[in-house]
């Protein structure tokens, strides 16, 4: 069976807000490859198309990175800088606009876990 232009309309507004990645700033929770817990926030801007500039802040520590979206997943992988550290995130883009990842960094490796929520309601975004 054909799907009506409708029905693709329909599907089109209600897949829309999934793959809708916004800039702004995200409340950031996560937990250490050693079990720590720490809390800060990061930021979102774009770059170009499908492409974000993510900056995070959690205490004393600021890492910065490059990311760009997957739309079939959707995916936000970054790549990222903390000190003298690379590392790599790659979050799932969560129907609410939430950000659920996992991270490495160091040499030491290890991998942790990182939610991102948009600060006062929608958005997606990013990683310490």
């Amino acid at each position: 069976m054909r799907p009506t232009l409708a029905t693709a309309a329909l599907l089109a507004a209600l897949s829309g807000p999934a793959l809708a990645q916004q800039a702004g700033t995200y409340a950031v929770e996560g937990q250490g490859a050693d079990g720590s817990r720490y809390q800060g926030t990061a930021t979102l801007a774009s770059t170009g198309n499908n492409t974000w500039r993510v900056t995070w802040q959690v205490g004393g520590d600021r890492a910065q990175g490059v990311g760009f979206l997957i739309p079939e997943g959707p995916l936000l992988v970054v790549g990222y800088v903390l000190g003298n550290q690379i590392g790599a995130a790659a979050y799932a883009v969560q129907p609410d606009g939430s950000l659920r990842g996992t991270w490495t960094q160091g040499q030491g490796g290890g991998i942790g876990a990182e939610i991102l929520t948009p600060a006062g309601g929608g958005g997606a975004a990013p990683r310490k």
